[in-house]
């Protein structure tokens, strides 16, 4: 068994523990919406999986298995919802380009399919608002890209499925929650990537400036 010296060893080696509160999604742009608001309204969302699937083949006198294929499962994103209901009405544009609720007509596929992202970022950003400093503004999202350690990209996606709005009197924030179909998924590694290491260097010295500040 491994000891907690041994543990904080290996944590400090590979960056630390990543954490589920560090992510960011990166939905397409459609029209008429700011993506990058709507992006930073995501409250909750998964790393999708992928299931190998397979059908049973006897060889010689030994029943196995083997792959023929696999598959996906649909992804769900909540998000928080404002006062002026832009993510709700982002949403429902998309799925009116798929079936267009004045005709009802079905549109093909490749008008409507997107890729998006879901990106696991390493703890060091710690808002989401661009810095200013003095006259100049500097753009966080530069320095969030560069705190990327995991990217996964939904290739062809669409909005399946709108969820249901509860509204109640506890109190509670209104949220929405979507289903997304794709294809397929492919995942990329930032860690390690040597065009963004002096950003990370930079994104991560600005986050210990505002730290100090607040």
């Amino acid at each position: 068994m491994a000891s907690s010296n041994e543990l904080k060893a290996l944590e400090s080696r590979k960056g630390g523990f990543a954490q589920a509160s560090q992510f960011l999604v990166k939905l397409p742009d459609i029209g008429f919406y700011n993506t990058r608001d709507l992006n930073i309204l995501c409250s909750n969302t998964i790393l999708p999986g992928r299931q190998i699937l397979t059908s049973d083949r006897l060889i010689g006198v030994k029943q196995t298995q083997v792959a023929y294929g696999f598959a996906t499962e649909e992804l769900n994103m909540t998000f928080r919802v404002l006062n002026d209901y832009g993510v709700k009405e982002y949403f429902e544009l998309w799925q009116n380009k798929i079936i267009n609720n004045g005709s009802y007509a079905p549109a093909y596929k490749n008008t409507y399919a997107r890729d998006m992202q879901i990106v696991q970022l390493r703890k060091g950003i710690g808002f989401n608002t661009d810095l200013q400093l003095g006259p100049f503004t500097l753009d966080i999202d530069l320095f969030k890209s560069a705190n990327v350690v995991y990217e996964c990209t939904l290739i062809n996606a669409y909005t399946k499925q709108m969820k249901e709005i509860n509204l109640t009197n506890d109190g509670a924030l209104v949220e929405l929650t979507m289903s997304f179909a794709y294809d397929n998924w492919k995942s990329a590694r930032f860690y390690n990537n040597t065009s963004t290491r002096n950003l990370r260097a930079l994104g991560t010295l600005i986050n210990t400036v505002n730290n100090i500040i607040n």
